[in-house]
Formats: C-alpha cells, sequence, structure tokens
C-alpha cells in the first residue's frame, strides 16, 4: 500500500487549527472549550507540536508472543470461596471456558487439595485475594507447601493481603498496592507510589533488597468510565513505577498492573448498560497496558442466573482479545498527540506530589483528607 493517504491535505498548524475554532464559536471565548477532570485540564486539540518531550517506551510485549499474541494480559475469573469443592469445579469451568485466570477471594485458610485439585497453577495464573482474617505470611508458606508437594517451583499470579512480606515463590507477587479511588488522578498515583515506596523502605530494614521488593509488586487499580483517562492514567502509573525504580538503582524491573471493571452496584435506569459500561472500562485499561483484567460479574442484572454473569463479563476479554485483536497491539496508543500529552501531564503531575510527600515524610506522616483539600 502506498503512502500517499493524506498528499490531498495540507499540514496544519496550532494557530491554523484555533483560528478556525474562533471562527466556529461565533464569538463564544475560545477558554469554553477547555476541559477539566479529575484533577486534569486540558485543551480542545492537540498536535505534533505538543510533543516537545522524550516520549516513554510503554511497550509491554507478551513473553511468549507466538502462544499469546504480541499482547497478553490475564482474564481472570473472580470467584468468592464459600465451599471448596463447588468452587473448584467453577474455576476448572472457567478456565475451560475462556478464563486464563483465577481470583479466589478467601476469609479463611482454604484446603488447597480440594480447592485447586485438578487445576495446573503452571499453566495458569492463581491469584488470592485475601480477607483481613488470614496472616498474608501464613497463606503464602502454605500455598509454598502446597506447590512444593506437587513438584512445582515456577508459577504466575499474586497474593493480596493486608501485611506485605516477601514470598520466595518464583513468579509469584505479594507486594500488593490498591491505587485509591481520590477523584484526582494525579494524587491517586502519588499515594500508590508513596505507599509502595513505604513498603520498599520497611523490607529493606530487615535485610531484603530493593531489587526483590521491585520484582514483587502488582498495582490494583479500579477503571472509571473516563476512557482517554484511564488509558493515560494506566501508561503513567507504569512509567511513575519505572522512575521510582531507577531511583532505587534497577533499571530492570518489572511491574504487573491488574485492573478491575465493576463491581455494578449503582443504580440505573438500564442495569444492563453495565455491560457496555465494562467492555469500555475494559478496553481502556487493555490499552493503557494493564497485566491482568477483573470483570466482576453481573449478578445484579442476572440475580437469578449467576453462570450467566459470570460468563458474559469473562467473555468481555476474550472478545477484546480474539475478535478485536487488541492482543496484536503492543501499545496502539503510542504517538497520539492527545494521549501522550495526557500521560505526560500525568506523569509530571503525580511526580510532584509525590516528591511533596515524601519530603513531609511519606505517606505515614500527611493527612491525606488535608492534602486533597490543598490540590482544588
Amino acid at each position: 500500500m502506498g503512502n500517499g493517504l493524506f498528499e490531498g491535505f495540507q499540514p496544519q498548524s496550532a494557530e491554523s487549527w484555533t483560528e478556525q475554532l474562533k471562527k466556529d464559536l461565533r464569538g463564544e471565548p475560545l477558554d469554553s472549550l477547555m476541559w477539566k477532570t479529575q484533577g486534569v485540564s486540558g485543551r480542545p486539540f492537540y498536535t505534533a507540536e505538543d510533543l516537545d518531550f522524550e516520549v516513554f517506551n510503554y511497550n509491554n510485549f507478551s513473553n511468549d508472543s507466538g502462544l499469546f499474541g504480541d499482547r497478553f494480559w490475564v482474564n481472570y475469573q473472580p470467584i468468592k470461596v464459600e465451599d471448596f469443592k463447588a468452587d473448584n469445579q467453577k474455576a476448572l469451568d472457567a478456565l475451560a471456558n475462556g478464563a486464563n485466570g483465577i481470583v479466589f477471594s478467601l476469609d479463611s485458610n482454604p484446603d488447597l487439595e480440594i480447592l485447586l485439585k485438578d487445576i495446573q497453577p503452571e499453566y495458569c495464573h492463581l491469584s488470592f485475594e485475601l480477607q483481613s482474617s488470614i496472616d498474608a505470611k501464613g497463606f503464602a508458606q502454605l500455598y509454598q507447601n502446597y506447590l512444593q508437594s506437587k513438584g512445582i517451583d515456577k508459577v504466575s499470579g499474586y497474593i493480596a493481603g493486608q501485611t506485605h512480606s516477601l514470598s520466595k515463590i518464583e513468579g509469584l507477587r505479594t507486594l500488593g498496592i490498591e491505587v485509591p479511588k481520590e477523584n484526582h488522578s494525579a494524587l491517586e498515583l502519588a499515594l500508590a507510589m508513596t505507599s509502595a515506596i513505604e513498603v520498599i523502605d520497611h523490607l529493606t530494614k530487615t535485610g531484603a533488597s530493593a531489587e526483590d521488593c521491585l520484582n514483587k509488586f502488582f498495582f490494583k487499580a479500579p477503571i472509571s468510565n473516563d476512557f482517554f483517562l484511564e488509558i493515560a492514567r494506566h501508561r503513567a502509573l507504569r512509567r511513575l513505577f519505572s522512575a521510582i525504580a531507577s531511583a532505587y538503582g534497577i533499571d530492570n524491573s518489572t511491574l504487573e498492573i491488574v485492573s478491575q471493571a465493576g463491581p455494578w452496584e449503582a443504580e440505573i435506569d438500564d442495569p444492563h448498560s453495565f455491560m457496555l459500561h465494562a467492555t469500555t472500562q475494559a478496553m481502556s485499561a487493555i490499552l493503557g497496558g494493564t497485566d491482568g483484567l477483573i470483570v466482576q460479574p453481573f449478578y445484579n442484572v442476572f440475580p437469578t442466573k449467576p453462570s450467566l454473569a459470570e460468563r458474559i463479563a469473562r467473555n468481555i476479554s476474550s472478545i477484546l482479545s480474539e475478535e478485536s485483536y487488541l492482543n496484536k497491539m503492543v501499545d496502539p496508543a503510542a504517538g497520539s498527540y492527545y494521549i501522550e500529552q495526557l500521560t505526560n501531564t500525568l506523569y509530571n503531575d503525580a511526580l510532584a506530589l509525590l516528591q511533596k510527600i515524601e519530603a513531609a515524610g511519606g505517606i505515614s506522616k500527611i493527612d491525606v483528607a488535608q492534602f486533597k483539600s490543598e490540590l482544588k
């Protein structure tokens, strides 16, 4: 295919776009097109002239592109554990029907022989979200003993608990950080990063290396309906983590982002539209470079058909991968004037807030509510 598609169009400068906007506005001020959302301000258009900074490399290639495509993310099926045997069967059914990862939500230590029967942890992503009643370090040891009894020395997945400790299980991430909801994207990223710094500093004082800590992190990010902002927020999160790692002298650390769409509890006129919300949210997280996607089941939409609620939620990720071919694009947002500028703005704003929080002694030394009020 030739490259003459745009030869009939003259290049346009920012000034020419501005002049055209003024004509179209017919006397309305240009400022009326300015926008602000979640602490981020923007303009009505962006051009190549706005890319006056070094663009970060957000490429996130699959480890096995021949098997998974150039871009891979985990399609997680969330399961709240109530009956070990029944939930084991639910997990097996999900893995046989589109999921390649399971997130077990636990409020007590399970019998892993029953819960994980016939599940092969070395070939899928197994993760566990622990309630406060479970000691995360003790559960990690329980899981390690189970894997050793099966002759498994490497897995994929994470353990999210109330306490942070390094696991000896290769591939298992145990340092989880929740990205908070503060309705201010830069502050959310800054708070997540300062929490990570606090964990690193604590563990290194006990003898752990910064590199070991950095390679055990995962960030759990809730997804909003703000499509382009979510793409930029995910990308900025990865760049911030890279900056933190570099500050510790580590240049080869890897970050795992797990994004969650839902739960679907708001009161709206048509609950079926939650499926559209979920698809939009999932797509923004994928385009932003997430490593794992959890779409909460639509139990409120199909209250009498829980298996259907779970299947439809699970299928969103499969369709975006296998039918929309998002697994073929490593960084589809690269080069977009708007998204690159939005990402860079979020990164710089979050970094400035992070530095301010650290100068005050870290997240444990500040009043988050007061800090947030000062940003208004």
